[in-house]
This record gives C-alpha cells, structure tokens and sequence, in this order.
C-alpha cells in the first residue's frame, strides 16, 4: 500500500474541505478544479501576476482564475508576503518556491517551499475560504472530524490556531483571516520523519514568523 506521505501537499489539503459559492467545488482530497464561468483569456499577459497590493507572484500562473470565489475570503498572498529572510530562517531554498495550484480555478491559492536538504520535504501556506463563515474554527474543526488527528488548539498573539495531524510525517496548523482560513503544512518525507509534536512545533513557528502580515 503507497506511503500516504507520498501524496506530498494533498495530505494538508485532504483535510481541508471548502465550499465555493457558486461553483459548488467540495474538496475532499487534492484541490479540486470547478467549471469556470470566466470569459477566455487570449494570451498570458492577460492573466493576472500580481496580489491585491501589486506585488508580482514569484513565478508565471497560466491560472486566470488562481484568484476565484473558492479563496478570496482574505487578501493575504502567501506567495508574496512570505519573506525570504523567513524562507531561508526554516532553512528552505527560496528559489525551490512553487505554487500550490495545479490546475485553474483551485480552491487553496499559495506556494510551497522545499527544505535545502531535502527536496522532497516542504513548507506550504495556503489560503482557501471557510465553509461556513459563520460558524469559525470550530465548525471548520467538526465538519473535518474524520481521517485527521485534532490536536489541542494553540494560540499565537491571541489568535486562536487549530492543529491536526493525518499521519506520521504531517501536521497542519490554521488561522482564520476575514471568510477564510491561511493553511501552514508541514510534510516530511522518509521512513522516520520527526514526531509529530516537532512537526506542529515547526508549521506553529513558520505561522508566527508570518502571522503579523495575515489580517484578521
């Protein structure tokens, strides 16, 4: 049976389930591509490079919906507002940086960055939009009750964070801003990747390190 661990990002993502309004895209694994309504887009120039403050994304997205109603409950552009002082101080290579989105219309909108010693291990930030605003962290917590680990909540400059684990190598820590959530996963590979507990240490860190740019 394959190592679940090899399934890379989709492992935070798996855990993730959103609802688009309109586009009635439910994740329940790797993000999921929901039909388009968006007028053709002629020619890349066309397609949208840059975050609501005009800073350009760190690579060319062929994705003319990478920003769409499944992750626009929050401004916060993981891709450009990660610092590389942060990238390097994880010791991830800032040029191993990459976006989450593998096919248009996503609903997590972010980058993934790959550890200097190991390329097949990662940092990963993530927006994606709640399913239900109204009920928060919590509803978010009980509409995912299953195939996942909920850790105790942490807390970081009063923001509540949740913690869950799908399995050995893995863990994944959440914060609301605005209608959506901002993702931090952790993924180590290998046949004896650190415990738990140091991986939730790791993404809780990497989510401090950043969590003055995310709005509330």
């Amino acid at each position: 049976m394959p190592d679940p661990r090899l399934i890379g990002l989709a492992i935070a993502v798996a855990s993730f389930t959103i609802f688009a309004v309109g586009a009635c895209a439910t994740e329940t694994g790797q993000p999921v591509a929901a039909p388009s309504t968006a007028a053709p887009v002629s020619n890349a120039q066309e397609i949208r490079q840059t975050d609501d403050a005009g800073n350009r994304l760190p690579f060319e997205t062929e994705f003319p919906n990478r920003w769409s109603i499944n992750n626009d409950g929050s401004s916060y552009e993981p891709c450009t507002q990660v610092s590389v002082d942060v990238v390097k101080r994880f010791v991830l290579d800032p040029d191993s940086v990459g976006d989450v989105a593998a096919s248009n219309f996503q609903t997590a909108r972010g980058c993934e960055w790959k550890y200097v010693d190991d390329s097949r291990s990662s940092i990963a930030q993530f927006v994606g939009n709640l399913r239900r605003p109204e009920a928060g962290l919590s509803g978010h917590k009980e509409s995912n009750a299953a195939g996942t680990t909920w850790l105790p909540d942490t807390e970081i400059d009063g923001r509540r964070v949740l913690r869950e684990s799908m399995g050995p190598g893995d863990c994944t820590v959440y914060v609301r801003s605005g209608n959506a959530l901002v993702i931090t996963s952790v993924t180590r590979m290998g046949f004896n990747p650190p415990s738990t507990e140091q991986l939730c240490a790791e993404a809780t860190s990497f989510l401090r390190a950043t969590i003055a740019q995310i709005p509330n």
